[in-house]
């Protein structure tokens, strides 16, 4: 159901409490990476688009135009459902040279990224959690969000899309009741896993299609 670029935003960004509060073994990430993470993480956890885009490239910000800006912010708030918790990990390495040229048919670069900077998270009360993988590029001496843009293909893509996802939608507003409340309690609390696991159980079907009804539910929890 996910095209290339969805793939590649979902990876890159589903982003994090205002909070400099990084482990000792983040010692290696230079302090001006960790204060654009903070940053990064501050304007995510507040679903505040136009503050999330102020953090990119001039160059990544201007791919959003208003034939196709209603698809780029429906991308942003799918990866906006959850805040990431206190206590993230931050590892600043090489670009994965291999995964962008996997996705080039759907999603490009306007400046070519220096690092990777990958986040991960795990909520303490349950066992979910996730790594987000942001690219910087550094401008003007300070480093800066360097976010891909969509192809006419993967904007095409996704807009082809939109009869799977709204398939996926229908399924999780047909839940019924008590089955329902239950799946959204694991959701507030962040078992995310738990809760696609009880709802494969209960309606039948493949992990892949439980886990799709299971991100459709979410936007009932934000």
């Amino acid at each position: 159901m996910k095209s290339g670029f969805l793939q590649m935003i979902c990876l890159a960004a589903l982003i994090l409490s205002i909070t400099l509060n990084v482990r000792a073994q983040d010692t290696s990430v230079p302090p001006d990476v960790k204060a654009f993470a903070a940053q990064y993480v501050a304007a995510f956890n507040a679903k505040d688009i136009a503050r999330f885009e102020s953090l990119n490239l001039p160059q990544s910000r201007a791919c959003i135009t208003p034939a196709n800006k209603e698809i780029y912010e429906s991308v942003l708030l799918l990866q906006m459902r959850d805040n990431v918790p206190p206590g993230y990990m931050l590892s600043l390495m090489p670009v994965n040279e291999g995964n962008l040229k996997a996705l080039a048919n759907d999603a490009y670069f306007p400046v070519k990224p220096e690092r990777e900077l990958h986040i991960d998270y795990q909520y303490p009360e349950t066992n979910d959690g996730g790594q987000l993988v942001l690219w910087l590029v550094r401008q003007n001496g300070r480093w800066i969000g360097d976010s891909p843009c969509m192809t006419e293909h993967g904007i095409k893509d996704y807009r082809d899309n939109a009869a799977a996802r709204q398939h996926y939608k229908t399924l999780a507003a047909a839940i019924k009741e008590p089955l329902r409340s239950r799946l959204l309690a694991m959701l507030r609390v962040h078992k995310t896993g738990e809760a696609e696991t009880r709802y494969q159980q209960v309606a039948g079907g493949d992990m892949r299609t439980a886990m799709l009804v299971i991100n459709a539910l979410q936007d009932q929890v934000r």
